[in-house]
């Protein structure tokens, strides 16, 4: 038994090592030289205006909710670690390193609820040495932190099964009160997983209560701080724009940004008073479109939403971003996406509540993000499921 765990330790600390370098390699060569769009002016705003700002109108800073919060808040924490003498780059990757190496270790673990030992370690190495889950780290991006934060939702789902502590109740709380910082679509992904939960009689009415309580003084002080400046009750203030950008004439599965090509909206925009209300009634202007745009045209859009999944769990034949338009990327997507098909049929049909689930979290989060746009790092979030559908 002693040497059965001393050789579990020595393949598992042999695969964070090789993470660690295969990773750092890749900073090296790919890493970002600057923070860019969103993330860089929610930084600087942050940093130097003391304010959670993106939008900017004669030099009057007003209060944003366009991207989640908890991102932009690790990013000037890690800013203010640095004393501008530690480069802040530095500091995003070590980051970002140090919770992909976490994250392989935790869907280690997760497979443990499926698999021998020996299945679990070569599982983990397919997912640790995939160019998609090494080149992410490289870039600043949210995406990083998502998956921490996915796994670490799945691997606490199936703990407190066997094990509903208030310990473990708390620590499941308390993730998925990030995960809402991180992503806000995630509530239309927390709630099927309670009523699952409540359906089959493995958690009951009152840890929910629990969860629903604990998440929400998670999120609070930001939704209070956005009830004040916007007057309503929301955490990201970005739905119209992502529904548009993932739904207009263009058909872009990555999303069309250039909404000034379209006079119907900038002319809109064009004549919104500049305060606090500026981005809610921005927002409203591009889910109106969005949904006009789909009325109008139902059944093109039925069948690019249809495109939109298959880019999701297989990958984009038009993708624009050449690090991932590459063969390095799309053979190991394509391989294990094709493969994991089998896996979908013996989950549908299998009786065990983990695995139902784990098809339910699938569905929904490719229901989910589909309805907007696809760009190739999403599908890091689906390829654990992916890995693991493949092995069955």
């Amino acid at each position: 038994m002693k040497k059965k765990i001393n050789f579990k330790f020595s393949i598992l600390s042999f695969l964070i090592l090789i993470s660690f370098l295969s990773r750092l390699a890749a900073v090296l060569i790919y890493g970002d030289t600057r923070i860019d769009n969103e993330w860089g002016i929610l930084l600087n705003n942050l940093y130097n205006h003391k304010t959670y700002a993106f939008y900017e109108f004669e030099n009057k800073l007003i209060p944003s909710s366009y991207m989640p919060p908890l991102y932009p808040f690790i990013l000037l924490f890690l800013k203010v670690l640095s004393f501008d003498k530690i480069g802040i780059l530095n500091l995003i990757f070590a980051f970002q390193i140090l919770l992909s190496l976490v994250s392989i270790y935790i869907f280690y673990k997760i497979n443990e609820q499926f698999f021998s030992v020996k299945m679990s370690t070569i599982n983990s190495f397919i997912f640790a040495l995939f160019p998609l889950n090494i080149y992410t780290v490289t870039q600043t991006s949210s995406i990083t932190l998502q998956i921490f934060l996915s796994l670490l939702f799945l691997r606490y789902f199936f703990l407190i099964n066997n094990n509903n502590s208030s310990k473990n109740i708390i620590i499941f709380s308390v993730i998925c009160g990030l995960s809402l910082l991180t992503r806000g679509e995630f509530i239309l992904i927390l709630i099927p997983t309670l009523i699952y939960k409540l359906i089959f009689k493995k958690i009951n009415f009152l840890n929910i209560i629990k969860i629903l309580l604990i998440s929400s003084i998670i999120i609070s002080p930001y939704l209070i701080r956005n009830y004040i400046n916007f007057e309503k009750i929301h955490i990201v203030n970005v739905t119209g724009y992502a529904l548009w950008k993932g739904n207009n004439p263009s058909l872009k599965v990555e999303g069309y940004a250039n909404f000034e090509e379209f006079k119907n909206i900038r002319s809109k925009i064009e004549k919104i008073p500049f305060d606090n209300l500026y981005e809610t009634r921005r927002d409203d202007i591009f889910f109106e479109v969005a949904i006009k745009n789909i009325r109008e045209n139902p059944m093109l859009y039925f069948l690019f939403y249809v495109k939109k999944i298959f880019s999701l769990y297989f990958f984009d034949i038009n993708s624009t971003y050449k690090n991932y338009y590459h063969l390095m990327h799309i053979v190991p997507i394509a391989f294990v996406s094709i493969i994991s098909l089998p896996g979908i049929i013996i989950f549908l049909r299998s009786k065990d509540f983990q695995r139902k689930y784990l098809m339910i979290y699938l569905v929904f989060y490719i229901l989910i993000f589909s309805l907007f746009f696809i760009l190739p790092r999403y599908k890091l979030a689906i390829l654990p499921i992916q890995i693991i559908l493949s092995t069955f």
